[in-house]
């Protein structure tokens, strides 16, 4: 695990709320708080859409960026700034499977529980951390490093600053 500071604060805000940057990532939960407590699950519910809005979807469990984004931006909104809010984000398993053949590691992607990458605000700072889950006991921590190691590339591609 690595835990990122973001020393502007602004800049990461546009790109996450505004930007396209983070349109990737799978929303895991979502939590916010300005003048109440929101708390959003990302996990999906059929029921609620088309069949062909269900096929779009790359992943079928958890919420992509893209859908939440709007309510999220719509919550945080205003002249003030939110108390507090944290983001956490799950890597989709067709990207689990390129980081994977990417850094060579010989890991099943069936192994991998989920890539988190988890946004927390709160008192005017703002931090990242990675986390990874296994759905099994996996003692080789090269998983774990690769992601630390992407996610920091990632920042740095996205032109984020950032503070270990």
């Amino acid at each position: 695990m690595t835990r990122f500071q973001i020393p502007d604060i602004r800049d990461f805000t546009k790109k996450l709320f505004l930007g396209d940057s983070f349109d990737f990532f799978l929303v895991s939960r979502a939590s916010f708080v300005t003048g109440t407590a929101v708390t959003l699950d990302g996990a999906l519910h059929k029921g609620y859409f088309t069949d062909a809005q269900w096929e779009e979807l790359e992943q079928h469990d958890l919420a992509p960026w893209p859908l939440l984004k709007p309510l999220c931006f719509q919550i945080i909104k205003g002249s003030r700034l939110p108390e507090q809010f944290s983001i956490v984000f799950s890597l989709p398993r067709s990207r689990t499977e390129r980081l994977l053949a990417a850094w060579s590691l010989p890991i099943d992607v069936s192994a991998v529980g989920g890539l988190f990458f988890n946004i927390f605000y709160e008192r005017g700072a703002l931090f990242c951390t990675t986390g990874v889950s296994f759905s099994v006991f996996i003692p080789d921590h090269s998983l774990e490093q690769a992601w630390d190691r992407y996610m920091g590339q990632l920042l740095s591609r996205m032109e984020i600053p950032w503070e270990e």
